[in-house]
């Protein structure tokens, strides 16, 4: 037993030490001799000589296999280069130590293969060595380079079907930092030095799914022409595309560097399509990709070609749809040109019909996800497109106001990223508007908008109000914009108006509104204003208006109050400054107002609340010269009647929602003097003013009663009055006419009404009621009247016979009709009633009764003078115009005189009989007619009854 265990021991050590000397032993031999068997065996590989510099070794376990290192493979000097790093042989151990080296399989590792592009005609290169069939060839870690286009971690196994000679091989490989594994097949070949080629690639890792299968000829010349297919399920790992499943196939050709496949069919994520690639190596890598699809999800492929990375490659995609789908809208007619490269996408044309029939038109350069480049836009239904951006988040689009951007027809330089457009070199046309300059916007929750704009015409009225918003309410309604504006326009139309030039610098910014800068001209009119306003407080707010002449500003004014360019007042042809500062929160706003127009000063300083549209505050008006005041206003002799003297109304306003006060009112113009207070309702149908005035001395005009002109009957409609007059004094043409006088002045519905008038009248009493009703066509003049026991100190109507003196009693009742005094005047009907009580009348004397009534004394008699009467009645009736004088008598202690005939007003003429009985015995009728202009009567005196009375009385007398 113990010699059986030494034996066993003794074989096992005899095994452990054999074993120890396969693996130790043969690396330390020199196994140089066969060198050139290796070198020889790589040559017939690789085609090219290979030289072995390196030393060679031996490895007996796990195999035998011998490794040689330093390898050289020669330059064929076609531009193409070798180099590998090991060469590792396994042979049969027999033959190994008999001398021979038979090998079994062949290692190439760290192989690194270079070729040209385009590779020329390489029939030899194709061909398989032979040996193939007997030997296995590998490559590991190996790399080959064709141009720029580098296939590495290449692990492939290469061998040759003994019957047909078929080259094929199978293994992986890396592209583009994605794994691929792929098997290919070559034939060898043919009598014209063609071969063929099948090789199929199969996605590992981010490409797993995808395969791509090639069939082809290879001509001598190194021409390629067949079959390509191609399948994934993402095409994104391959394109700048989005995340679908794709599949295509086509024919491909290969000839002069250039790999096309064209006519290509495709599927993209379901929806078919045309297309073709091509690929070249020289003078640089690149791949081109056009796609034609009837319809294209641009939602989904926007992102992806506007965030490309560094393509391994210059990628150049053409993308083309008659529609496609984008932020809730059809886009028609789509064309893109894109080239990616080292970070940059060149968009060499990107042309669609946005929502709107909108025409779309850029070329630039997309470098860290920022365009830049050309754009141009022409859109038909602007308001359309603009609607089909609001709906994909581009702000508030809709709160512009209506009537503008309806058409567009722009182009200009672009910058678009981060949510951000900027145009410069901006041109083109805004609806009828030629536009200039710069604009800029920032998309999103808020709407950002900064403009430099220059423009021939611009329309301001859809941009203004129909009412003054408060500040609040603007603010509010800029609130969701960012605005930074700068605009000029050379002929800006507002009104009618034409603004020109105009020059505005504003901006807006989360509720805060900034006036920079505003000039506008009109008319040699200045406009300048400025301020800022924050969550509606004002601050620093001013307005400067300098023309020229006020008229042109009354354009300004409501259709109610605008005035014929005819009757418009002088007061408006003078000059016009105009300065206003505003500034504090909407409850207490507080207002500087002054307004130079000529040499009238206009100031106030009310305090506002816009919340509650009540204000109040101070007004005074001044101007040095009140009649000059009241003629330039169109009140014609003002200098007559209202006396020198200055003109001042000074009056604390306040304003409630429908009501305007004026209170602690005083007036002064002139030898008017007048106090109270006046309140304007505008809650009702009609603005209506009422309140009461008291005036030391009212002055008033006589009226020319024979004027031709229009009355300004128009003020009387469209509001209404109740408003208490009282006057110690009034004057009438600047002589006393009335004291203590009062009335009620109401107006309603275009009827003018004063009632309730009394007076005290030449140390008498009088009343009066008169009314002009508008409403009728023609306008309507009634008036009643009564005086009782009035003095009459002078002329009582400055006729060539007028009563001087005395006292009057009477009445009168007037109707007339028309739109002019003189029109009233011809249309007067009524009756008239006097009694004059102890009285003169100038230009005319009665012939004394003591004289003898000669023709010489009677005719110098009616021709002047002054008479003396106890009484004098008068009843006449006025109609068409005219007054006839029903019953006239006027009684004298030298006779009774009996008046006939009738006065024409209107053409101022008279046609009157003088009948004079003399207080004699059996008195004669004498009379005396008073024919033509009221100022030149022609007086003949009537004297044949006179002379029969003397020629009776004469022969009476005859003894």
């Amino acid at each position: 037993m113990r010699v059986l265990g030494w034996i066993t021991g003794g074989l096992l050590a005899l095994v452990v030490l054999a074993v120890v000397a396969a693996w130790l032993v043969p690396p330390m031999l020199d196994w140089a001799r066969y060198r050139d068997e290796i070198a020889s065996l790589a040559s017939r590989q690789v085609g090219r000589p290979v030289r072995i510099e390196g030393p060679v070794t031996l490895a007996l376990l796990p195999e035998p296999i011998l490794t040689a290192s330093g390898v050289q493979v020669d330059d064929p000097g076609d531009g193409s280069r070798l180099a590998v790093a090991s060469l590792r042989v396994r042979v049969a151990l027999g033959a190994l130590f008999a001398g021979r080296v038979e090998a079994r399989e062949l290692v190439m590792r760290g192989l690194d293969v270079r070729l040209p592009w385009p590779l020329g005609a390489t029939p030899a290169r194709m061909r398989a060595p032979t040996w193939l069939a007997d030997v296995s060839a590998r490559v590991e870690r190996s790399r080959v380079s064709v141009g720029d286009l580098v296939l590495s971690d290449i692990d492939a196994t290469l061998s040759t079907d003994p019957l047909t000679g078929t080259y094929q091989a199978a293994g992986t490989a890396t592209l583009s930092g994605r794994g691929w594994h792929f098997t290919a097949r070559m034939s060898q070949p043919g009598s014209d030095g063609s071969a063929s080629l099948d090789l199929a690639l199969d996605g590992r890792g981010l490409v797993q799914g995808v395969g791509v299968t090639l069939s082809c000829q290879i001509g001598a010349d190194g021409s390629l022409g067949g079959q390509l297919s191609a399948r994934g399920p993402d095409l994104a790992q391959l394109l700048p595309a989005p995340h679908v499943p794709f599949r295509t196939q086509g024919r491909i050709t290969i000839a002069g560097g250039l790999a096309a496949a064209d006519d290509l069919t495709v599927d993209i994520g379901g929806s078919p399509g045309r297309g073709a690639v091509a690929f070249r190596l020289s003078p640089l890598p690149r791949l081109d990709v056009a796609l034609a699809t009837s319809r294209l999800n641009l939602d989904a492929w926007l992102p992806t070609l506007t965030h490309v990375g560094s393509p391994v490659v210059s990628l150049g995609v053409d993308l083309s749809a008659e529609a496609a789908d984008l932020a809730g809208g059809e886009v028609r007619r789509l064309r893109g040109a894109f080239d990616f490269s080292d970070g940059v996408t060149d968009v060499r044309e990107l042309q669609a019909v946005l929502p709107g029939e909108a025409e779309l038109d850029l070329a630039g350069r997309l470098e860290n996800r920022e365009f830049a480049g050309d754009v141009r836009l022409t859109a038909p239904a602007l308001r359309t497109t603009f609607a089909w951006l609001q709906n994909a988040g581009f702000g508030p689009l809709s709160s512009l106001p209506d009537g503008v951007f309806r058409t567009a027809e722009l182009s200009g330089h672009a910058r678009i990223g981060g949510g951000q457009i900027a145009i410069a070199d901006l041109d083109g046309r805004i609806d009828d508007m030629h536009v200039v300059g710069s604009a800029a916007a920032r998309v999103g929750a808020r709407l950002a908008i900064s403009a430099g704009l220059r423009m021939e015409r611009l329309d301001l009225d859809p941009w203004l109000p129909s009412a003054l918003p408060a500040p609040s309410a603007l603010s509010a309604k800029l609130r969701p914009f960012d605005i930074d504006l700068r605009l000029h326009a050379e002929h800006a139309l507002a009104h009618g108006l034409d603004l020109a030039p105009l020059a505005l610098d504003a901006a807006a910014d989360d509720g805060r509104v900034q006036l920079r800068r505003l000039d506008l001209a009109t008319r040699d009119v200045q406009v300048s204003a400025s301020g800022s306003m924050t969550d509606g407080r004002l601050a620093d707010a001013r307005l400067d208006l300098r023309a020229a002449r006020a008229e042109p500003l009354l354009s300004l004014l409501p259709p109610a109050m605008a005035l014929a360019p005819d009757r418009v007042p002088v007061l408006f042809r003078s000059p016009l400054r105009l300065q206003a500062a505003a500034g504090g929160p909407p409850e207490q706003l507080g207002l500087q107002l002054r307004a130079d127009l000529g040499d009238l000063r206009i100031e106030t300083q009310p305090t506002i609340d816009l919340t509650s549209g009540r204000w109040t505050g101070p007004l005074t008006i001044r101007h040095p010269g009140a009649p000059r005041l009241a003629e330039a206003v169109g009140l014609k002799g003002a200098p007559a009647w209202l006396g020198d003297g200055s003109f001042a109304l000074i009056a604390t306003l306040a304003a409630t929602p429908g009501r305007l006060t004026a209170s602690d009112l005083d007036l002064t113009a002139g030898t008017l003097h007048a106090t109270g207070q006046l309140a304007l309702e505008n809650g009702g149908a009609a603005p209506r003013l009422t309140g009461r005035l008291a005036a030391e001395t009212l002055p008033l005009p006589m009226p020319y009663l024979r004027s031709p002109d229009p009355l300004p009957l128009g003020v009387l409609t469209g509001w209404g009055s109740d408003v208490a007059l009282r006057a110690d004094h009034v004057l009438l043409a600047g002589s006393p006419f009335l004291d203590k006088a009062v009335a009620t002045l109401a107006l309603a519905d275009g009827r003018l009404e004063i009632t309730g008038l009394t007076a005290q009248l030449g140390g008498g009493s009088a009343s009066a009621y008169a009314a002009v009703d508008t409403s009728a066509s023609p306008p309507v003049l009634t008036l009643r009247a009564q005086v009782s026991g009035a003095s009459i100190s002078g002329p009582l109507l400055d006729l060539p016979i007028d009563i001087a003196s005395g006292t009057v009693d009477g009445n009168v009742a007037l109707r007339a009709a028309g739109f002019s005094a003189r029109t009233l005047l011809a249309t007067l009907d009524g009756s008239l009633a006097l009694h004059f009580l102890n009285g003169t009348i100038t230009g005319l004397s009665l012939p004394p009764a003591q004289e003898i009534l000669s023709d010489r004394a009677v005719a110098a008699s009616f021709s002047a003078g002054t008479t003396a009467f106890d009484d004098f009645d008068v009843q006449a009736a006025l109609g068409r115009g005219g007054i006839l004088l029903r019953s006239a008598t006027l009684a004298s202690p030298l006779g009774t005189v009996r008046i006939t005939g009738a006065l024409d007003p209107v053409a101022e003429t008279a046609e009157l009989q003088l009948t004079d009985r003399p207080f004699v015995p059996d008195p004669p009728e004498i009379g005396l007619r008073l024919t033509g202009p009221l100022d030149g009567l022609q007086r003949t005196p009537e004297l044949a009854r006179l002379a029969q009375w003397r020629a009776s009385h004469a022969t009476a007398a005859v003894p």
